[in-house]
Formats: C-alpha cells, structure tokens, sequence
C-alpha cells in the first residue's frame, strides 16, 4: 500500500503529516485500520496521535493500531486518555 496516496487521498487528507513513525508504519500495514483513521474527527485524530506519542512500547502502539480495526470504539480512547489527566 502507498501511505502517500491511500487509494486516491492524499496523506494531508487523512491528517498524517504529524504522526509518529512507528504509528504511520502501522496504518500502512492495515488497510482497515488506515481507512478507520481517516474516517475519525480531528479532535478523535490528534487524541489517538497524543496517545501514540505516549506509548511505551511497540505492543502498545498495536493496541491503539487494533482498537482502530476492533469493535472498541475509537471516542472511548479519548475518554481513556482524559481518565489518565485525572
């Protein structure tokens, strides 16, 4: 898969210009996951890519990856993340 032109969209398009690398190397290894990312809200993106930028480890990067391609829905991630600024 070409992470620059995801089936026709553009990386701006899908709000990749700021993500982590190791996040960015995920979502090009699923297609489902990248499409789910593209379709979150701006404010659902930059929760997600605060939460990357937290992860200590590769597994926790793949949950965050897994949770875009599970049933978790993806606004519990930001409810997750405001419970840890408690």
């Amino acid at each position: 898969m070409d992470i620059n032109n995801a089936n026709g969209l553009a990386a701006g398009t899908l709000g990749m210009t700021d993500i982590p690398l190791g996040f960015g190397f995920a979502l090009a290894t699923n297609e489902h996951a990248m499409r789910n990312y593209a379709s979150l809200s701006e404010t659902e993106r930059e929760h997600l890519i605060m939460r990357c930028k937290d992860a200590k480890s590769r597994d926790e990067m793949q949950k965050i990856v897994d949770s875009l391609v599970s049933d978790t829905d993806v606004s519990a991630i930001a409810a997750e993340e405001r419970e840890k600024l408690s």
